[in-house]
């Protein structure tokens, strides 16, 4: 079910209204397919009986003695019509065009008029056949050929209505006068109709993508601020120099955007606040240190004094890691186009010339845009805490899935599960479980955790099955 349903509140916006769409729409062509014939003839049997209308006025208005060559004259294949003492449709039928046909005439007619409508098929009589219906001119029977080469929808309908045997068609008696009826014969041509449907599926399947390219364009509008706060989030959990938000758009995206800009210079003055309060403490005690190293010269016990000065130094190596993590110079190091497969096997060399068991399996080259200062000092702290509490490291680079992602594994007792996040906090060191003689500062993983997160990327540590820790750093293949 995830795969099929969206994951972004875009996405599910957009389903939201491109369904209501297909649904509305869908169900307007759902329902005018079901009565699209109905229509046709409604709109056919409409369209001849005003036709009637304006010929019976016609007719009306004419002499008597030039009422039948009037007649003759206005005779189509279409419609045919004749004047007789009494009329061809003897009673009305109950069909669907007829009912159309005779209500539209007697509206128009006047109350009292005498009109009959007929749609059945009937043989008529001798008496009630309607006139032949006249030759057509030779430019009429140009334009039936050109419409039969072109395959338009009029000409195909009425093959098809050949090919059947029929076409639909009203008769109409009226009663002109107390000696006369008009009795008219008329095709129904559903063809102009037809393609008026057709034309209409057209207009509606044009108007659906319309209306989905808008939607697409204001679920775009309406989430972009979203996109963009989740990318400014990201940027600020990598650096708090990050490019602050545009403080644009709506009125609540205005808000918003001010809000987090809010939000991102508190925490930076905060880190500065703390960095330099801990970078003036650890300055401040170098100067004791240094009167306290020229005091202990003065101990007469060599014994003693050594003791002191070991303290000093350990005393002093702390302050200069601690104003070193204080600085944080990685974080301010410009990126640079880096070779990272071959930084590894820089280290990986090092540790071999001192004699350590180190290996590497892994890509000759590997180009990406780093800080390379930050990034060789994580990577060789690593590996060397895996040489120092594992006695070997067995180094692995790869690339998959769009990021970089580097293996070390040692053979040393490992870390508990309990400790493998606090290995990363500041000056906290395992002494007990690593190795008596450790060394260090606990600043370490510290620093190593903060260059790679610069970076976009992230260290864990895992459990290996044959015994020993695995350090996993992974880092984006695209800066």
């Amino acid at each position: 079910m995830k795969r099929i349903f969206p994951d972004s509140l875009g996405g599910w916006v957009f389903t939201v209204v491109a369904a209501a769409v297909i649904l509305i729409y869908g169900s307007l062509l759902v329902v005018s397919l079901i009565f699209r014939d109905g229509q046709a003839a409604a709109v056919a049997s409409s369209q001849a009986a005003d036709q009637l209308i304006v010929l019976k006025r016609v007719i009306e208005q004419a002499e008597p003695q030039n009422r039948r060559a009037l007649i003759r004259n206005l005779n189509s294949p279409g419609l045919r019509m004749v004047i007789t003492s009494r009329p061809f449709v003897r009673e009305s039928d109950d069909e669907y065009t007829s009912r159309i046909v005779f209500r539209r005439l007697e509206r128009e007619f006047p109350a009292g008029t005498d009109i009959r409508t007929d749609s059945r098929i009937v043989e008529p009589t001798s008496a009630e056949r309607f006139p032949p219906p006249p030759p057509r001119p030779l430019h009429q029977l140009q334009r039936l050929r050109e419409e039969r080469e072109q395959r338009s929808l009029r000409t195909i309908d009425r093959a098809l209505q050949e090919i059947r045997g029929f076409q639909p068609f009203v008769r109409a008696s009226i009663k002109v006068d107390e000696n006369y009826w008009l009795n008219a014969r008329m095709d129904l041509d559903l063809s102009e109709v037809n393609q008026r449907t057709q034309s209409f599926y057209l207009l509606t399947a044009v108007i659906t993508l319309l209306i989905t390219g808008l939607a697409i364009w204001a679920v775009r509008r309406a989430t972009r601020p979203v996109s963009l706060f989740a990318t400014a989030a990201e940027r600020l959990g990598i650096s708090l120099d990050a490019q602050s938000l545009s403080e644009s758009g709506t009125g609540e995206v205005r808000r918003a955007a001010r809000a987090f800009n809010t939000m991102q210079a508190r925490l930076k003055r905060f880190v500065q606040d703390r960095t330099q309060m801990l970078a003036a403490i650890s300055h401040d005690l170098r100067t004791p240190i240094t009167r306290m190293r020229l005091r202990a010269e003065f101990v007469e016990d060599d014994e003693q004094r050594a003791k002191m000065l070991a303290d000093l130094d350990e005393m002093e190596s702390m302050i200069r890691a601690t104003l070193t993590f204080a600085r944080d110079d990685t974080a301010k190091e410009p990126a640079a186009r880096t070779d990272v497969a071959v930084m590894i096997r820089d280290i990986v060399e090092d540790q071999i010339a001192t004699g350590m068991k180190v290996t590497y399996e892994g890509p000759d080259s590997l180009d990406r845009s780093v800080r390379p200062i930050g990034l060789k000092r994580a990577f060789n702290n690593l590996i060397e805490n895996a040489v120092k509490y594992g006695e070997s490291a067995q180094v692995f680079l790869e690339v998959s899935e769009g990021q970089i992602t580097l293996f070390i594994d040692d053979n040393g007792p490992g870390i508990s599960d309990a400790d493998k996040e606090k290995v990363f906090a500041p000056f906290f060191r395992l002494e007990s479980s690593r190795s008596r003689d450790t060394g260090g500062t606990g600043l370490g993983m510290t620093s190593a955790r903060n260059a790679v997160r610069s970076m976009g990327g992230d260290i864990e540590l895992f459990d290996r099955d044959g015994g020993g820790l695995r350090v996993r750093v992974s880092l984006p293949l695209q800066s």
